[in-house]
C-alpha cells in the first residue's frame, strides 16, 4: 500500500513538473512581450516584423494617437449620455435628438477616418508586404465589424 502510494505521488510530481515547465516554456515570448515598455504593441513588432528603428517610431506615433483617440471617444460617450437622457423624456424624434444623432454619426465618422490615417501612418513604417497584411488585419478589426470600434473602447 506505502509503495502504491509512493508510486502515485512520483507519478503526480513528475506530471506537475512537466506541466510547469511545458507552461513555462511555451509563455516565455508572451511573458517577454509583457515586459516591454509598450505591452500592447510589442506583439506588432513580432507579429509584422517591425525593425527596432521603425517599432520606435511606431511607439511615439501611437503615443501622440492615444489622447486625441482618448478625447473623441470621451466625447462619443457624452453624446450617448445626452442622448439616452434626451430618448428617455421623449415620445417622438424630436429636433434635439436628431441633432444629437447627427453630432454623434460625425463624430464616429471623424473617428474612423483619424483612425484609418493612424493605421495607414502605421502600415508605411513596416516592410511593404508586412504593412498589406496589417492593413488586412486592421480591416477585420476596426472596420468591417461595425461595432469593433466601439467594444474596443468599453
Amino acid at each position: 500500500m506505502k509503495k502504491a502510494f509512493l508510486i502515485l505521488l512520483g507519478g503526480l510530481l513528475l506530471c506537475t513538473a512537466a506541466f510547469s515547465g511545458f507552461y513555462y516554456i511555451g509563455t516565455a515570448s508572451c511573458r517577454s512581450m509583457m515586459n516591454e515598455p509598450q505591452p500592447g504593441l510589442a506583439w506588432l513588432k513580432n507579429e509584422f516584423k517591425v525593425s527596432d528603428a521603425d517599432y520606435a517610431r511606431i511607439v511615439q506615433l501611437h503615443e501622440a494617437y492615444l489622447p486625441k483617440c482618448g478625447e473623441r471617444c470621451q466625447r462619443i460617450a457624452e453624446l450617448n449620455s445626452e442622448l439616452e437622457k434626451q430618448v428617455s423624456q421623449a415620445s417622438t424624434v424630436t429636433p434635439e435628438i436628431q441633432k444629437l444623432l447627427d453630432q454623434r454619426a460625425k463624430m464616429r465618422a471623424d473617428c474612423e477616418a483619424e483612425m484609418l490615417s493612424h493605421f495607414l501612418t502605421v502600415s508605411r513604417m513596416m516592410p511593404p508586404e508586412q504593412g498589406k497584411r496589417y492593413l488586412q488585419w486592421v480591416e477585420q478589426q476596426a472596420f468591417l465589424n461595425g461595432q469593433a470600434m466601439e467594444a474596443h473602447h468599453h
